[in-house]
């Protein structure tokens, strides 16, 4: 006899404790399909916390959280209504000894808020929880440990020595540009031994459409880029539309607040600043009274700039879905990638959306949809609107049948591209989609670069990225250390090698595996001897098609000091 609440955790592939498994309530709404309810605003909110970190923080693959919508709308949406994620204090271990890092990467954080971003009452998208008392955890800047950073060239980042949390404002753009977008990242703040858990958002994060919203390609684009772009008035000016009430330019602000102003609350009309008609008057207005720039850079920029820039990511999109076909729908290549890595290392990522379009996210990203759990929150306090919608989305797509199972005990270590049964892929990746973008590709060369620092304050003189290889090398400099190397290099009888941009630094010294502490032996000592693999090809590592990825400078992920870029 199986009991009532077995098969969610066969589903995940764990045993709970009898508090866990009664936080889950299931719901009947597909024959074949692991779907359920669970609490996390009533009156039991501690427990049913607890309940929900350790059935994220003890699985090994794909879960699904499906927020409440109507719990944020009810809440004024702020960060206090939000999205719940738990909050770990700093030393916290799980029953297995490891400590569990949580990050979770979402469009909507908004870290561009300043000081007050991470407050309860604040506009935002992230209900911080500490799981030993459920009380929220302010993730401000200043606040409980957090601090700023930056990754690529629109993400912001707030990560705390408090709490095992890396908050992520994502950015579709970078995620889309860049292959290696969420590895990069978890890469850089993850710590041997530990277990990983990673929340993370679907519309204008991974797909850029949203099913809910009836919102397309050229929507979601614009709506990420207004999240970046700070107007600053030349004088302070009244902004006017339609019959909505005027609204005062007196400082500098994000674009998208301010359509936020002007909307009163009215959601409709700030989508409608998104189609292409209204997004030209809008411009015209602001661009006429304003000054254009992106958040956190000094340069500025006119209104048709912002247009062209508009239009060289949405052919970099279009490249994209050309080049994945029909099979991704809209996702990123760099989700399908922190899917594989996760997978790797057993360790577990969260869908955790407000939209209805996680089934067809969880179809193209694992073996078997019908193993992967679904975790409505608050599900009987939402809209009948969103109701239908969430059962809709499961009768939409006919589940494929499953995958074959490998003939390996597991193809995590394999190129899954390459591993194949009977003329079918076979593993996890279960999908195309998965299957034909990940996979590590032979190197064509490896070689030592030794380089010596004539003091141990002089910098390199490169800019790398921090990738699930190794640091990637993005920029060398006209002058510094390595730049002379190379030229002696390159002058000796025979040429010795020297270091190119896109070459993977894997090992600094004795020191692999973790790309901080690499960063950290460069600064530490005079003499640095690099293992360096020359990947196979040699296109721009931003992009997937061959063509410029990106129309912005190049920026990195940082070691130290916020956003900047990493030079070593």
């Amino acid at each position: 006899h199986i009991g009532p609440h077995a098969w969610v955790g066969r589903a995940v592939g764990m045993c709970f404790q009898r508090t866990a498994m009664e936080a889950l309530k299931p719901l009947a709404l597909h024959p074949e399909l692991q779907i359920c309810n669970i609490d996390l605003f009533g009156g039991v909110t501690r427990n049913s916390l607890r309940a929900y970190y350790r059935i994220c923080s003890e699985a090994s693959d794909l879960l699904v959280t499906t927020s409440s919508f109507a719990e944020w709308k009810k809440g004024g949406n702020t960060n206090g209504s939000a999205k719940v994620i738990p909050a770990v204090p700093a030393g916290t271990l799980n029953n297995e000894g490891q400590a569990v890092r949580v990050f979770f990467f979402d469009d909507n954080i908004n870290l561009t808020l300043g000081e007050r971003s991470g407050a309860h009452d604040s506009k935002g998208i992230c209900n911080l929880r500490d799981i030993t008392t459920g009380s929220y955890v302010d993730f401000s800047a200043g606040r409980n440990g957090f601090v700023c950073d930056s990754a690529y060239r629109h993400t912001l980042i707030h990560y705390s020595s408090d709490y095992q949390n890396v908050l992520v404002q994502a950015n579709i753009l970078d995620a889309m540009s860049n292959p290696d977008y969420f590895t990069g990242i978890i890469n850089k703040y993850a710590r041997g031994g530990e277990k990983l858990v990673v929340y993370m958002d679907i519309n204008g994060t991974i797909l850029w459409n949203d099913s809910i919203m009836e919102m397309g390609p050229a929507e979601i684009l614009l709506g990420t880029m207004f999240g970046f772009t700070e107007i600053r008035p030349r004088r302070p000016f009244d902004m006017n539309w339609g019959a909505q009430p005027t609204v005062k330019v007196e400082k500098t602000q994000v674009l998208k607040q301010l359509l936020t102003n002007v909307a009163k609350g009215d959601n409709q009309l700030v989508h409608e600043f998104w189609k292409r008609d209204k997004f030209a008057d809008l411009m015209a207005q602001v661009g006429s009274n304003a000054e254009l720039a992106w958040v956190g850079k000094e340069t500025t920029f006119s209104a048709k700039d912002f247009f062209n820039v508009y239009q060289g990511y949405m052919e970099e999109l279009h490249k994209q879905e050309r080049a994945q076909g029909k099979d991704a729908c809209g996702v990123t290549v760099s989700w399908f990638k922190c899917v594989s890595k996760m997978r790797q290392g057993r360790n577990a990522i969260v869908i955790n959306t407000f939209g209805m379009d996680s089934h067809k996210v969880v179809i193209r990203s694992c073996r078997d949809a019908r193993r992967v759990t679904h975790i409505a929150v608050n599900y009987d306090n939402w809209s009948e609107r969103d109701l239908q919608k969430f059962a809709a989305q499961f009768h939409n797509e006919v589940l494929p049948p499953p995958a074959p199972r490998c003939m390996f005990t597991s193809c995590a270590d394999l190129d899954i591209s390459d591993c194949k049964r009977g003329g079918e892929r076979c593993g996890d990746s279960g999908t195309d989609a998965l299957g034909s973008w990940i996979g590590p590709k032979e190197p064509e060369h490896i070689f030592e670069f030794v380089v010596r620092k004539p003091t141990l304050d002089t910098e390199l003189g490169a800019k790398v990225n921090h990738i699930e290889q190794g640091l990637r090398v993005a920029q060398i400099f006209q002058k510094g250390p390595i730049h002379d190397v190379n030229a002696d290099n390159r002058a000796a009888d025979p040429p010795k090698d020297a270091l190119r941009v896109g070459d993977i630094i894997q090992q600094v010294n004795k020191i692999e595996g973790d790309t901080k502490a690499m960063v950290e032996e460069c600064r530490r000592q005079s003499k640095l001897t690099f293992v360096v693999v020359r990947p196979t090809t040699s296109t721009n590592p931003g992009s997937l098609c061959g063509g410029p990825a990106d129309p912005f400078e190049e920026e990195v992920v940082l070691p130290q000091k916020p956003r900047k870029s990493t030079t070593t």
